[in-house]
């Protein structure tokens, strides 16, 4: 059953629909008794009676089967609605995994990114205090500033901060020493 499609249903057997046939299945037979009986010709009496009994009993059999049919029909659409409330149910389960599974995912690039954050800031503070310490006066803290940026580039995490750290060694030993560049 597709959406465009309209639900069948099943609507109950209206009061009026019993209280009114019962009554006229009883009158039919009744009457075909009765006709039976005055049109018969001669002592036949019990068989019209039996064939007027036997249209009622038949009338009755029609109703029943009847009924039947809508029992089953109703029994059908009913098994219809559930069949379709359970389809219903597996695709919320499957879209609620699908989101469950797109939010952890999503979790994990946060948490990736933040690392990655968290790596970066690290690297540019250590970077940037090196770099101050080699521009301090006292010659101790600039050598403990060659040694942290020594070990800023040989650390394996941050193997593309070599280079850059190789070309600040080699400006801060190309410089001139503060003492010459004022002298002259």
């Amino acid at each position: 059953m597709t959406a465009d499609e309209p639900r069948p249903t099943v609507r109950p057997i209206p009061r009026w629909l019993i209280s009114i046939g019962l009554p006229v299945m009883v009158l039919v037979a009744m009457a075909a008794i009765w006709l039976l009986l005055a049109f018969s010709l001669g002592g036949d009496q019990l068989d019209a009676i039996r064939t007027g009994g036997t249209l009622g009993v038949g009338l009755g059999g029609a109703v029943a089967l009847w009924l039947a049919v809508r029992k089953q029909r109703s029994t059908e659409l009913d098994l219809l609605q559930k069949y379709e409330a359970h389809q219903l149910a597996e695709r919320a389960a499957a879209h609620t995994e699908k989101v469950a599974a797109e939010n952890h995912a999503h979790q994990l690039r946060l948490a990736a990114d933040t690392r990655e954050d968290a790596t970066a800031r690290r690297i540019t503070e250590l970077y940037g205090k090196g770099v101050d310490q080699l521009g301090s006066e006292k010659a101790a803290v600039r050598l403990g500033g060659l040694y942290a940026l020594e070990r800023l580039a040989q650390d394996s995490n941050f193997v593309r901060l070599r280079q850059t750290i190789v070309n600040v060694f080699c400006a801060y030993l190309r410089m001139r020493p503060e003492a010459e560049s004022t002298s002259t």
